[in-house]
C-alpha cells in the first residue's frame, strides 16, 4: 500500500525514482504462503506490464534478492530478503520495544493484539500477541490483510492526507468497485470516529464473528505511522466493550509505544 498512487503523487519530483518504486512493488508482492511466482502471477499483482515484471525479476535475481526456480520458471524471495527485513527490525527497535505492551494489552482477554505496517497489496502484520484462546483466524507475524474492511486497513487511511488518501481510495475502488461502494459509508465514519476518538473499529466487515479496533503510532513526523489493533470474537469483543474497556488501553499501549520508540530516535 505504500506506493499505490505513488507515480501520480511524485510525478513533479524530479529526484522520485519511478524504476526504483517499481522494483520494490515486485518484493512487495510476495505473501507469507507463496512459494514462488511466476512473472504472469507478478503483473497481475502490481499492475505492471508482464515485460516490465520480467526485468525487475531478472534484475532481482542477478542481485541475489530472488532464486529463480526452472521447473517451474517462477521466482521465490531469497534469503538475502531476509537480511534486509532483519536490519529493519533491529534498527527500528519494533519487536523490543513494542512487545512488552502488546502483551499486556492481550492480556485483557481472548483477543489478539498485531502491529502492523501498510503494504503495497494492504496491511503486513510486524508482530502479534495474543492468548492461545484468543486465536480466530490462522494469521501469523507477516500476514497481508485487506484494508477496507479491517480496523487496522482503516486506520491507517484514516491518517493519511486527504491527497495521499485520495490516491488509495482510487486505486482500491479501482481495485474492487463492488467492495468499495460496500465500505465506503462505513469508513467514513469511521474516519469520524478517527478525527474525534483516535480509533477506528470493523465490527463483522471482514469476518461475519470477527470484531476489532484499532489506532496509530507516528514516531516520525514523514512516512507512514506504524498500526496497531486488537480483535477478537464478536461474541467477546462486543462494541460495548471496545467502548467502556478496549479503546483506551488501546490507545494508552499506542502512546506508550509511540513514546519509546521517539525516545530511541532522539538519542
Amino acid at each position: 500500500m505504500d506506493d499505490i498512487g505513488a507515480e501520480d503523487e511524485n510525478a513533479n519530483d524530479r529526484h522520485f525514482v519511478t524504476s526504483l518504486q517499481r522494483g520494490l512493488r515486485v518484493i512487495t508482492a510476495y505473501r507469507p504462503d507463496d512459494r514462488a511466482l511466476s512473472n504472469q502471477a507478478l503483473a497481475e499483482r502490481t499492475g505492471l506490464p508482464r515485460s516490465t515484471v520480467a526485468r525487475f525479476t531478472h534484475t532481482l535475481h542477478r542481485l541475489g534478492y530472488l532464486v529463480h526456480h526452472a521447473r517451474s520458471s517462477g521466482y521465490s524471495l531469497a534469503p538475502r530478503v531476509i537480511e534486509l527485513s532483519r536490519a529493519a527490525l533491529v534498527s527500528t527497535g519494533i519487536s523490543e520495544l513494542a512487545r512488552p505492551s502488546m502483551e499486556a494489552l492481550s492480556e485483557l482477554g481472548p483477543v489478539s493484539v498485531a502491529l502492523g505496517v501498510a503494504s503495497d497489496s494492504g496491511i503486513r502484520y510486524l508482530e502479534l500477541a495474543r492468548r492461545p484462546e484468543a486465536v480466530v483466524l490462522n494469521l501469523d507475524v507477516g500476514a497481508l490483510v485487506p484494508t477496507l474492511q479491517t480496523a487496522i486497513g482503516r486506520a491507517y487511511l484514516s491518517a493519511l492526507s486527504e491527497a495521499r488518501r485520495a490516491a488509495v481510495l482510487r486505486q482500491l475502488n479501482a481495485e474492487d468497485p463492488a467492495l468499495y461502494d460496500a465500505q465506503a459509508p462505513l469508513l467514513a465514519a469511521e474516519m469520524e470516529r478517527y478525527q474525534s476518538d483516535g480509533y477506528v473499529t470493523s465490527f463483522g466487515c471482514w469476518w461475519p464473528e470477527l470484531n476489532a479496533a484499532a489506532t496509530t503510532i507516528r514516531f516520525a513526523e514523514d512516512g507512514d505511522p506504524l498500526l496497531l489493533s486488537i480483535s477478537g470474537l464478536s461474541s467477546a469483543l462486543t462494541p460495548e466493550k471496545v467502548r467502556s474497556d478496549y479503546a483506551a488501553a488501546l490507545m494508552h499501549s499506542a502512546r506508550v509505544i509511540e513514546g519509546r520508540m521517539r525516545r530511541r530516535y532522539s538519542e
